[in-house]
């Protein structure tokens, strides 16, 4: 092959500063046109070197023309420099890398210590508050315990009175049971000598009669406490069973009344239902002739007749006897515990021979419960 030239350098050197200028290397206003700065100056590092690379592949190729060796040599030595120079962008983007992964370390531990400074002042401002707090609570406690010791001291001021006082109220009490005791002795003393002198009395002037009445009026006072005894006895059991009656009278009138109260309701049932039945036969009857080839009301009409036989045996018959004997023992039953009510006021008489205001109040009940019987009376027997 022809050797290379001065020519050839010389329009390698021109074409190697086109490329350069094309490609704006040496331009140092060039802006951000990828992610950051670092990713910028990489790509124009890349385009510079390719330029390089084509113009040592090119200055390689000359000199070989004028020793083969020397342009190995060269060409090694270009690999190698290609080679280092592509390790250099890839150990700025690990460092790169590395000091965004640091400043974001850093921001972060900026923002865990503007949120701890924010923390520690929250934390000063809760100490100052809490040791206002505190010294308010002191204060108070203090005053407390100021007026506890005040109000204890007053209390054992009042205790000490009380003590006083309660000595004193002892020495009084046993002052005047000891004066009690002497004025008792006293009167038993006054008392056994009025009862000799009595005798004595009665022994020398021979006063048998006065000796009677005093052994009567003794025997006397026993059989009053006895009779009083025995009345209090009598009126608790008469009272007893007057209660009990009271309560059987109460009963037995209340389950009367309901049985009264279920008829009535049953047979005013039966009674609208046989009115409203009748109603309609009697629209029926007007509308249409009696006895006509449409007429099949009888079995209806023998329906409303013995509903109405059923009520009309209550006011008779056996449920009759049966209602009118509850109502007669319930009567009875009245009459007997009046009875028992009026010998148990007429024990307790006044000194002048009057009756107590129980009685009224008792004829009261009674009267009441005449009427009241009279009117169930009535109600059996269907006359209302």
């Amino acid at each position: 092959r022809k050797p290379s030239g001065r020519l050839e350098v010389v329009q390698l050197m021109e074409a190697m500063d086109s490329m350069l200028e094309k490609a704006g290397v040496d331009n140092k206003l060039v802006g951000v046109t990828g992610p950051s700065q670092l990713h910028n100056v990489l790509e124009l590092m890349k385009t510079e070197q390719n330029i390089y690379n084509i113009v040592f592949h090119e200055l390689i190729r000359q000199v070989s023309v004028d020793c083969i060796e020397r342009g190995q040599l060269l060409s090694k030595l270009r690999q190698r420099y290609v080679s280092l120079l592509e390790r250099i962008p890839q150990q700025m983007k690990t460092l790169y890398k590395e000091m965004m992964a640091q400043r974001l370390v850093d921001r972060h531990i900026a923002e865990e210590l503007f949120y701890f400074k924010e923390s520690v002042a929250q934390l000063t401002r809760e100490l100052y508050e809490v040791r206002e707090h505190d010294r308010k609570v002191t204060r108070e406690a203090e005053q407390a315990q100021q007026e506890l010791a005040t109000a204890v001291r007053e209390a054992e001021m009042n205790a000490n009175l009380v003590e006083e006082y309660r000595e004193l109220y002892e020495l009084q009490r046993a002052r005047l049971e000891e004066q009690i005791l002497l004025l008792r002795q006293e009167r038993d003393i006054w008392s056994s000598a009025a009862h000799d002198l009595a005798l004595k009395v009665i022994d020398r002037n021979r006063l048998i009669l006065a000796r009677r009445l005093y052994v009567s009026e003794k025997t006397l006072i026993k059989l009053l406490k006895h009779f009083i005894v025995l009345l209090a006895s009598q009126d608790t059991r008469d009272l007893a069973d007057l209660q009990e009656e009271t309560e059987q009278f109460r009963q037995m009138l209340g389950h009367i009344g309901a049985e009264i109260d279920c008829c009535e309701e049953s047979s005013k049932e039966k009674l609208h239902a046989v009115r409203r039945g009748l109603t309609r036969w009697l629209q029926y009857f007007q509308d249409n002739i009696l006895g006509g080839p449409t007429f099949r009301g009888m079995t209806s009409l023998l329906l409303f007749f013995q509903m109405l036989n059923e009520d009309l045996q209550q006011y008779e018959g056996e449920v009759y006897l049966t209602k009118m004997e509850s109502l007669k023992n319930v009567a009875r039953l009245q009459e007997h515990w009046t009875k028992l009510g009026h010998t148990v006021l007429n024990r307790h008489r006044d000194f002048n021979g009057a009756l107590p205001p129980e009685h009224a109040a008792m004829e009261e009940i009674n009267q009441r419960a005449c009427e009241l019987c009279q009117q169930y009376q009535i109600r059996i027997s269907g006359d209302n």
